[in-house]
C-alpha cells in the first residue's frame, strides 16, 4: 500500500493536508503490471478506501473499457453489441431478427441473475438453475437446453471482448434432451396429400411438391429464381433465401451455395408453371400466411381434412429425407441435397425411422408352432 500524505497551500499562509494514494496490480486480462494514482483526498480512512478501489480496478479493469461487474452489465452489453450487428444487405453475415428475438426470449427467464457478481456464474450454479427451471416446470428440458447454449455463448462473448478470461461452462456439457421419433409422413401419406391438392387445386400444391420430392426449407424454397434451375440436368444451384418479414438474403443458412437433385419426374411440372409465372422467383403465392411465415397452419388443416396426420411444412421436410432413406438414396447423397452441415443430422432420420432394423431378425431360429388342433373345455362356475 502506498498512501503519502503531502501539505498543499489552500489560501496565503493556510495550509491543509492531503494524500496521494498509488496502487499497482497485476491485470487479469492483459497479464501487465498497472499502476493508477490519485491525489488529493481529504483524510486517511478516505485514502484506504480509494486504494483498494484502484487496486481492484488494476486488476479487474477491460482494456477496452471499465470492468462489468454484474450479469446484467454484461448481458446489456452483449445485446448492443448483438443489435447493432443485424443482418442487412450491408451486413450480410450479421445476426437474423428471428435469433435476436429468440436469444432475448431465452434470457427472459433468468432476470433474476440480473444483480449477481459475474463470478459467481459458473459451471454448478447454471446447472442447478437449469434443474430448478424444470423441477418447477418452469421450462422444459428441450428449452433448458437452448437457455444453457445462449448462457455459454454469452460468456464466449465474455472471454472475446476481455471481460473474462476463460469460459466458466467450457466443460459444462450440453443438456441431453431425450430424442423422438422424426415425425413424417408415410408414402401413402404423402402420395395422397399431392392428389389431393391436385385435385381440389389448392394453391400450395406446387409448394408442397416441391418440398416433398427436394426437401428444401421454407426459406430456401421461397428464393428460387427460374435462372437458377437447369432443366436439362435437372439441378438445382441454391444461392439465396427469402425470409418472412425480413425478404431477400443473399446467402443460405451455411452461407455455402449448393447444388440439389430435382426427380425426372418433377421436371415436366416445373416447365408447366414456368410457361404460366409472371415473376422471376419459382414460388410465387398470393397468400398472407405464406408471406408471414405461417405456411404450417395451411398444411395442418388441410392434412386434417384429407384424413391423414397433421404435420408442420418443416415435417414436409422430414418426410422427404426418411422417404429418400427407405428407398435407398444413400446417406451421403440425402446430406447434401438437403443441406445438413453434419452427416449425423442425416443419421439421425435414418436411425428414427428404423430402417437399418428392418428384417434384420429374420434369422433368428425360432419356430413358431402351427397346425395345433386346439381342444374346447367347458368351464363350471365355482361356488
Amino acid at each position: 500500500m502506498s498512501i503519502t500524505s503531502y501539505e498543499k497551500e489552500v489560501s496565503p499562509e493556510v495550509f491543509k493536508k492531503f494524500y496521494l494514494v498509488i496502487a499497482e496490480g497485476i491485470n487479469k486480462y492483459t497479464g501487465k503490471r498497472i499502476q493508477k494514482k490519485r491525489r488529493g483526498i481529504t483524510s486517511e480512512i478516505k485514502a484506504q478506501r480509494i486504494y483498494r478501489e484502484l487496486w481492484n480496478e488494476c486488476r479487474e479493469e477491460r482494456p477496452d473499457g471499465p470492468p462489468l461487474k454484474t450479469w446484467g452489465e454484461l448481458k446489456l452489453t452483449y445485446f448492443t453489441y448483438v443489435e447493432g450487428n443485424i443482418r442487412s444487405s450491408q451486413n450480410p453475415s450479421g445476426f437474423s431478427p428471428k435469433v435476436v428475438e429468440t436469444k432475448k426470449s431465452r434470457f427472459i427467464y433468468l432476470k433474476h441473475w440480473d444483480d449477481l457478481h459475474i463470478d459467481l456464474i459458473n459451471a454448478h450454479f447454471v446447472r442447478s438453475e437449469m434443474d430448478q427451471l424444470e423441477i418447477k416446470s418452469i421450462a422444459s428440458r428441450s428449452l433448458t437446453a437452448c437457455i444453457q447454449k445462449e448462457v455459454k455463448c454469452l460468456l464466449n462473448y465474455a472471454v472475446a471482448k476481455g471481460v473474462l478470461k476463460v469460459n466458466p461452462l467450457l466443460d459444462l456439457k450440453n443438456r441431453k434432451v431425450p430424442k423422438k421419433k422424426k415425425l413424417a409422413l408415410t408414402h401413402e401419406e404423402a402420395n395422397k396429400l399431392l392428389s389431393e391438392a391436385k385435385k381440389q387445386n389448392h394453391p400450395y400444391f406446387f409448394i408442397w411438391l416441391l418440398t416433398l420430392t427436394t426437401g428444401l426449407r421454407r426459406s430456401e424454397l421461397a428464393g428460387i429464381k427460374w435462372q437458377d434451375i437447369e432443366f436439362d440436368s435437372g439441378l438445382l444451384s441454391l444461392r439465396r433465401q427469402q425470409i418472412p418479414n425480413e425478404g431477400v438474403v443473399e446467402n443460405l443458412k451455411d452461407y455455402e451455395d449448393r447444388t440439389v437433385a430435382i426427380p425426372s419426374y418433377v421436371i415436366p411440372v416445373l416447365k408447366e408453371y414456368r410457361l404460366q409465372s409472371k415473376s422471376e422467383f419459382v414460388i410465387d403465392v398470393d397468400c398472407r400466411k405464406w408471406e408471414g411465415g405461417h405456411q404450417a397452419e395451411v398444411l395442418a388443416e388441410f392434412c386434417k381434412k384429407i384424413g391423414i396426420k397433421e404435420v408442420t411444412h418443416h415435417q414436409l421436410r422430414a418426410t422427404h429425407i426418411t422417404l429418400a432413406l427407405i428407398d435407398g438414396v444413400p446417406l451421403g447423397i440425402v446430406k447434401e441435397n438437403v443441406g445438413h452441415s453434419k452427416l449425423s443430422t442425416t443419421d439421425e432420420y435414418f436411425r428414427s425411422a428404423g430402417i437399418q432394423m428392418r428384417g434384420q431378425t429374420d434369422g433368428l431360429r425360432i419356430k413358431v408352432p402351427t397346425g395345433l388342433d386346439g381342444e374346447v373345455r367347458q368351464l363350471r362356475r365355482v361356488k
